[in-house]
């Protein structure tokens, strides 16, 4: 899709502008219907919820649109390219240089067979449903739309961040600390959401993003919420 030529197209504005926004609530709303599980294990309907919301948006706009899955971005490499080549790298797979140290202590200990296949087959479908979406999708859409790409390397993250308060909402007691776990959760998901949008724009490529996305799923995020918060085990 061209920068040029594309301020007319409604469609790609309503993608960028307005439809990322009713993610949080409609999944937050939805899995509503659900609190009869208990707070350990709401987090199931709600992945699935979001799994289906955002593919559902995504598949949309491709039918209408089309681009997202363009063979550059998913060529099957880990490989960046572009500018400022050496941060592109650092960025994406220095993190794994602590991510998995920390698993090992914190986390590994803790983990039974069972929780850890579950925690690998959410993490290997939502990292790249994530990068998908809120990346790529966006990424085509706000283009499409007119919006330049310093404005879409600021809104998307915002908007990525902010559909986490439908995590937030269901999972962590509504008590004093709630807030700090709000605060905590947007500004971690923020800055992910900056720098792999950022190398997206870059680079061209999706699957480095969706490698590291996932594998931050299944080192940090997951079981932080799994051992730390919910105190599953099974």
């Amino acid at each position: 899709m061209s920068e040029s030529g594309s301020s007319e197209d409604a469609l790609s504005k309503l993608h960028f502008y307005v439809i990322p926004w009713t993610v949080p609530v409609i999944v937050a709303s939805v899995t509503f219907l659900f609190r009869g599980v208990g707070r350990a294990w709401i987090w199931i309907p709600l992945l699935f919820i979001y799994w289906g919301t955002i593919w559902s948006l995504t598949l949309h706009y491709r039918h209408r649109r089309g681009g997202v899955f363009e063979k550059e971005r998913f060529r099957l490499t880990f490989k960046l390219k572009g500018d400022r080549l050496w941060l592109q790298y650092l960025l994406v797979y220095g993190p794994l240089l602590w991510a998995i140290p920390l698993w090992a202590q914190s986390y590994l200990p803790h983990l039974t067979v069972h929780m850890a296949l579950v925690m690998l087959v959410a993490s290997v479908v939502n990292g790249p449903s994530e990068e998908i979406y809120w990346r790529a999708c966006l990424e085509d859409a706000g283009k499409a739309a007119g919006v330049s790409q310093k404005k879409r390397l600021v809104l998307a993250p915002i908007m990525f961040a902010l559909w986490h308060t439908a995590f937030v909402v269901h999972i962590f007691p509504f008590d004093e600390t709630w807030i700090a776990a709000w605060a905590a959760t947007i500004l971690t998901t923020w800055i992910s959401g900056t720098i792999w949008m950022w190398v997206l724009q870059r680079s061209g490529r999706l699957v480095p993003q969706c490698f590291y996305h996932g594998c931050a799923n299944f080192l940090s995020v997951f079981p932080m919420i799994a051992i730390t918060v919910l105190q599953l085990s099974f």
